[in-house]
């Protein structure tokens, strides 16, 4: 396959950073991926791992003269590392990010785009559903996009050429694409990703004794429910306050349901309460069609 793009620059060459440059190498999509990023140690990993073929910790060199940009770090961060690069980006570069919320960020960076008077608006929100509760360039795969989802986030201010480019790049990678609004994208994620990592890390919390003193008696459905408790807490922590009034509202629903389960045992209302399960079931089992 002849390469798509001469140059690929990726901020953050992490886990989803990492993994996207190899992909990007590995299936002949860049003739050139720079990693940029503050620590110069992970990005020469990342040189070792074929994540990229140069780095740097310079922005303004890493940027320069790249058709794509893509922001894989911390969702607080991004909006920041848009503002101060933005002058070192050309004007027909694309720009994308990998972040797990994104109205607050496409918010955030259309008002800077905005502020920069006759530049053009190069910016495509997308969140593509995959990755892993462990970290780093050490734990990348060039074949981790594969068969996912991407969640594209366009409004009406996105160029739509620039969007027709990012989604050919998540559809190159094996990826299916899927458009909603940024506020859309945030109320849904909430509930299916947000909601089981803040569980994750209350029952990792919860039975923090437990897991310290008779860890020998925790089965594997424990292990399977907090799997995602293991996450960062530097991506987490961010996720969660960018998002708090999706998950607020989520949180509030799980209470809700809790107090209802506890109403069906303090009735001893076995019959609904196999129902309830009933209906778990059945709906869990769809994700498997």
């Amino acid at each position: 396959m002849k390469a798509r793009f001469n140059k690929v620059a990726i901020a953050g060459m992490g886990l989803m950073g990492g993994s996207l440059g190899r992909a990007l190498l590995e299936r002949k999509l860049a003739l050139e991926v720079t990693g940029v990023g503050r620590n110069i140690k992970k990005l020469k990993l990342a040189m070792k791992k074929r994540a990229a073929t140069s780095v740097t910790t310079d922005y303004k060199a890493g940027f320069s003269g790249a058709d794509i940009i893509v922001l894989s770090v911390p969702v607080d961060m991004i909006p920041e590392i848009f503002r101060d690069n933005y002058r070192f980006m050309d004007p027909s570069c694309v720009v994308t990010d990998m972040g797990s919320v994104k109205g607050a960020i496409v918010g955030e960076i259309e008002k800077i785009e905005k502020s920069f008077p006759g530049r053009r608006n190069v910016f495509v929100g997308s969140h593509p559903m995959v990755g892993s509760e462990k970290t780093g360039i050490a734990n990348s795969s060039a074949g981790m996009y594969e068969g996912g989802t991407c969640i594209i986030t366009p409004t009406v201010n996105t160029d739509k050429k620039r969007v027709e480019v990012i989604r050919s790049v998540w559809k190159a990678l094996g990826m299916k694409t899927v458009e909603m609004t940024p506020g859309e994208h945030d109320e849904k994620i909430s509930g299916v990703s947000h909601l089981p990592h803040m569980l994750a890390f209350l029952l990792s919390n919860m039975e923090a004794g437990v897991i310290k003193n008779n860890r020998e008696i925790i089965g594997n459905g424990f292990r399977d429910t907090t799997r995602i408790g293991a996450s960062s807490e530097e991506i987490w922590g961010g996720i969660f306050m960018e998002n708090k009034k999706a998950l607020s509202t989520d949180i509030d629903r799980a209470i809700n349901g809790l107090n209802k389960m506890k109403a069906l045992l303090a009735g001893s209302d076995i019959n609904s309460l196999k129902r309830y399960i009933r209906n778990a079931r059945k709906t869990r089992e769809l994700l498997n069609k």
